[in-house]
């Protein structure tokens, strides 16, 4: 089963343009989906913003670990501190700055993988 993760940060595309190539660049998250720009509905009564989320279909939660360190190392290598970026899977949320240890980065991946469809539906089933 393929789910789409989303990513958004306050600063919209220019920020998820230079990330969305961190990813792709990167050997260790470059094949786990297919990254996407898109836009999302505007709120009513406004125009919208252009493309403010980045997407990526996965079709498993391993290599989720691997990915937000990548998204924690695209916040170093840049110098400074912008926003945080927002992960969301389902109803979870997670929020990466660049300044997790691995243990924090770990726990998010928890959070995300609990989320994904195959595990809620085995939650309830463990032994």
């Amino acid at each position: 089963m393929d789910e789409t993760i989303e990513i958004r940060h306050t600063d919209g595309v220019r920020h998820l343009e230079d990330l969305k190539r961190f990813l792709v660049r990167d050997p260790s998250t470059r094949t786990i989906g297919r990254y996407q720009l898109r836009s999302t509905e505007p709120a009513a009564g406004t125009l919208g913003d252009g493309l403010d989320v980045l997407t990526l279909v996965v079709s498993g939660t391993l290599a989720l670990p691997a990915f937000i360190q990548v998204v924690s190392n695209w916040f170093k290598s840049r110098g400074e501190a912008p926003e945080a970026v927002e992960i969301r899977l389902g109803s979870a949320r997670i929020a990466v700055s660049g300044t997790e240890d691995p243990a924090e980065i770990r726990r998010l991946a928890d959070i995300l993988q609990a989320a994904y469809p195959e595990n809620t539906a085995s939650a309830g089933d463990a032994s």
